[in-house]
């Protein structure tokens, strides 16, 4: 008898077989996860040169379609342009395809044209789009190519019609967030696939797209899962696609993917550029603190070290120290005496201006040695952040207790800065 799991392990993923695709499957789910947990716009600060030298690279290798005057449309934009690039990526010469969501016949045509597959079929809904497809394929030359298209509902698919195309290829493209039942709908996919044949889909990432009235659904990663897992399908490469979509390849087979182990993809141009301006941290002397000057008369200073200076307050004050810039700064404190101490903040300048700063209070503060790190925008479980803005401009540091009536402080302070 196989003994039940614990209750709270969390349930295990469906993966494949091949370590290496696993593992690139598993970074694939992460890097989806992290922008979908960003804003467009932090995905862009964030991605965004991954995204730009993506679409580089299909200016590079996707020409673009001959159109009749008025026909361009978002087919035509650069996301999309992309998405097309992506799927022809993992397209292979002689492949037979079988496109779910036919659309306009942008995908169809690039297929046909650019990827040396053997024959094309497409299914959509909506009648509308014949026409306008057929027209397409004619002004790009391919009125004697192997496509067919008919309209046909995805709820509709067997595996003996898809077959009947011998589809090695099966394509679903924006077409799940349209249909009011996605886990059925991915669930008639994954039966109808041929034996040996392989999916690949999209569906928006989570906060894209989403003021398009015809999408009835988000998905995110965990519902993405749990709809493989349902449809008895495997993930073979997921990858979040231009900070729009999330594309993936899937079979029903766990075994190593030819089709994605033989894909194309953009060329190894470095993209990423140096977070900081500097690398190492810079030691503040203890000659370079001084007293803020309105402080000279309740706030004392004496060297104890090279780098480190003993400050007295009876009264609320502090010291100062420059710096050339701020990326991170972080502080041995020593706090002796507390007993009239209420807060301690970190004010970084550039000049008179405020750039940053970090408040600590407590009802009582402990004595003894205390490292502390803070960076622009962040805490270090002590000091609470303010907003933050031009901190790379900072040019001085003052640290500042604020000491009640009576009382006095007594810290000493080591400072080390990333510029």
């Amino acid at each position: 008898m196989v003994p039940e799991a614990p209750q709270d392990e969390p349930p295990l993923d469906r993966e494949v077989t091949d370590p290496s695709e696993r593992l690139a499957v598993r970074a694939g789910w992460q890097l989806v996860d992290a922008y979908e947990r960003l804003s467009v716009a932090g995905a862009r600060r964030v991605f965004g040169r991954e995204v730009d030298a993506w679409r580089r690279y299909t200016d590079d290798t996707l020409a673009r379609l001959t159109t009749a005057e008025g026909r361009a449309s978002v087919h035509e934009t650069e996301n999309t342009q992309l998405r097309f690039r992506r799927v022809m990526d993992f397209a292979r010469p002689g492949d037979r395809v079988f496109d779910v969501g036919f659309g306009q016949g942008f995908l169809a045509a690039q297929l046909v044209k650019r990827c040396e597959i053997a024959s094309y079929h497409g299914i959509d809904i909506d009648d509308r789009y014949l026409a306008g497809s057929k027209e397409l394929f004619a002004d790009n030359g391919l009125t004697d190519a192997s496509i067919t298209l008919e309209i046909g509902d995805l709820y509709d698919l067997t595996r003996e019609s898809v077959a009947s195309r011998g589809a090695d290829l099966v394509i679903c493209c924006e077409v799940l967030e349209h249909v009011p039942d996605a886990e059925l709908a991915l669930r008639t996919l994954a039966d109808a696939l041929p034996d040996g044949s392989d999916l690949i889909f999209s569906v928006p990432l989570i906060g894209r797209l989403e003021g398009v009235w015809g999408h009835v659904s988000v998905f995110g990663v965990a519902r993405l899962k749990q709809m493989l897992e349902g449809a008895g399908l495997y993930a073979h490469h997921v990858e979040p696609l231009s900070n729009v979509w999330a594309l993936l390849v899937a079979s029903r087979d766990p075994g190593p993917s030819q089709r994605v182990r033989a894909a194309t993809h953009r060329p190894p141009a470095r993209v990423e550029v140096p977070l900081t301006r500097s690398f190492d941290f810079l030691d503040v002397k203890a000659g370079d603190y001084a007293v803020r000057p309105d402080d000279a008369g309740v706030v004392s200073m004496t060297p104890s070290d090279d780098v480190t200076v003993t400050v007295r307050a009876t009264a609320s004050g502090g010291v100062m120290f420059p710096v050339p810039g701020l990326e991170a700064l972080r502080l041995a404190l020593v706090l002796t005496e507390v007993d009239g101490l209420e807060q301690i903040a970190i004010i970084a300048r550039a000049g008179r201006k405020q750039t940053c700063r970090w408040d600590w209070s407590a009802d009582e503060f402990p004595t003894g040695h205390l490292a502390v790190k803070v960076r622009p925008g962040e805490a270090d479980g002590r000091f609470a952040s303010s907003e933050h803005k031009n901190v790379d401009r900072t040019d001085q540091v003052e640290l500042v207790m604020t000491v009640r009536d009576g009382g006095s402080a007594v810290i000493s302070v080591a400072a080390s800065a990333l510029p």
